[in-house]
């Protein structure tokens, strides 16, 4: 029978590390008489069926059914309520063969644990009022972070700060909604009248959290970049030198480097950290009338890459100069970073202006090179903006899209204040908006959502 998150009353257990083969390998179990249940497959059971919380335990993890001893473990206990799920907790670290991790997940299924459903131990700590949505989904981001700086802002968001600044602005929403309110529920006798005009102090309360919301909309673009990486494709014509300038930058021969042109028929893609920031980094076929239909296909792929990305190098052989093929090329993606190849043979002339000299087989030129995507990627994800120094950053596509039904609901307030709409109107709009930050947060919920956001989770979070 399937079983649904909501589905609280047994207890679960997970392999929290990942599959294979591995030096240790750690066990999460959590729910109703887990301390207890561990305890029937430990020696020496009374160990750990006493241990208090936050203290591990060494000894052996048994098959009761059989008397056999499986491995030597530790085991580490967690007591309800102070533990991340909120439950009686475990976490058993035992030897990291396959045959041992399977072993112990079959015998603690035996005893009435359930195999837990994805991120079902994030969702427990979530329905327990020991997290948020927010830091829930932080705790996976964190999770799959590839660079540095999608580590620094996943940390960032496991912190609260991203959660304190929904949390602020729904209140302050919300104390607007009550004066509104207040105003429709009292005789205007009762109340001091403040019309709601621009210059008004509701108003400007109501202007400063359309202003934050934008802010934090914003963030999302800077916040995806480094979550999830920048795709960086190279391109140009055959031979131009793509091939040599992916081997330099990955510091290894991954990409064939041959004379013959058409070489690259398809793409070769690598993850790349540059200062901070994950790049997939794709070498492209040469883009040219092709000679045949699987060469096309790569200059059709290619295109395709090249619309997609964040960042386009574009390379030209500075002997033979630009072509027909390269205009046109450039026309299309005037943001491209462009490369002139070759500056190491004498026949090759100065850079054109506006173009970045390189030897992609001799290193001349890659400092500035990275320099220069540095600066892009700088850009495009705003990390030199004083706003986003202050605002913390999201990565997250629901988070994003709630966001922005927000901002669509306190601009319809705004234009039903200037004008001159009833209050209750205006009150319909600062609810619709607050209710979608207390969707973020989880305040506001419905049981289907949690499949979607705890879904996406690995087993074991």
């Amino acid at each position: 029978m399937s079983r649904s998150y909501l589905d609280r009353g047994r207890p679960i257990a997970a392999l929290a590390t990942v599959p294979g083969r591995s030096a240790l390998a750690v066990i999460r179990c959590s729910g109703p008489r887990t301390i207890e249940l561990c305890a029937q497959c430990f020696s020496p059971a009374t160990a750990l069926a006493s241990a208090p919380g936050y203290s591990m335990v060494h000894g052996w993890f048994n098959d009761p059914r059989k008397d056999e001893r499986i491995d030597e473990v530790l085991a580490a206990v967690f007591r309800a309520p102070h533990s991340f799920t909120g439950e009686d907790s475990v976490e058993l670290y035992c030897h990291g063969s396959s045959a041992v991790v399977a072993r112990v997940l079959v015998v603690l299924e035996e005893r009435g644990f359930s195999p837990a459903l994805p991120g079902e131990f994030s969702f427990r700590a979530f329905i327990n009022g020991k997290t948020d949505l927010v830091k829930a989904e932080a705790v996976n981001e964190l999770a799959s972070a590839n660079c540095e700086a999608a580590r620094q802002d996943a940390l960032e968001r496991l912190s609260g700060t991203l959660s304190k600044a929904y949390k602020d602005l729904r209140d302050d929403l919300l104390d607007l909604l009550a004066e509104l309110e207040a105003r429709l529920d009292y005789p205007s006798d009762e109340i001091e009248d403040e019309e709601l005009e621009p210059e008004s102090g509701l108003f400007a309360r109501l202007q400063s959290c359309r202003d934050r919301v934008r802010r934090l909309a914003e963030g999302y673009i800077a916040g995806k970049l480094r979550q999830e990486g920048a795709l960086v494709v190279v391109a140009g014509r055959p031979n131009a030198g793509k091939s040599s300038l992916f081997n330099l930058v990955l510091r290894e021969e991954r990409a064939i480097v041959s004379s013959e042109p058409g070489t690259t028929r398809d793409w070769l893609e690598v993850w790349v950290e540059l200062s901070g920031y994950a790049l997939r980094l794709v070498d492209t076929a040469g883009l040219r009338q092709a000679l045949g239909e699987i060469e096309a296909e790569g200059v059709k792929r290619s295109l395709e890459l090249s619309a997609r990305a964040e960042l386009v190098l574009y390379m030209v052989d500075g002997r033979k100069g630009l072509s027909e093929e390269d205009l046109t090329y450039l026309e299309r993606y005037p943001e491209a970073i462009k490369l002139w190849n070759k500056i190491d043979l004498d026949e090759c002339p100065e850079p054109p202006p506006g173009w970045l000299g390189l030897s992609a087989k001799k290193g001349a030129g890659l400092p500035e090179l990275e320099a220069a995507i540095r600066e892009r990627l700088f850009a495009i994800a705003g990390g030199g903006a004083a706003s986003q120094k202050e605002t913390p950053r999201l990565a997250n596509a629901r988070q994003k899209t709630l966001l922005d039904q927000c901002l669509a609901a306190l601009d319809s307030a705004q234009a039903a204040a200037a004008r001159g709409l009833p209050l209750d109107a205006l009150a319909l709009d600062i609810r619709e908006a607050a209710d979608y930050l207390g969707q973020i947060s989880g305040e506001i919920t419905s049981d289907e959502i949690f499949d979607r956001i705890f879904g996406a989770f690995c087993l074991g979070k």
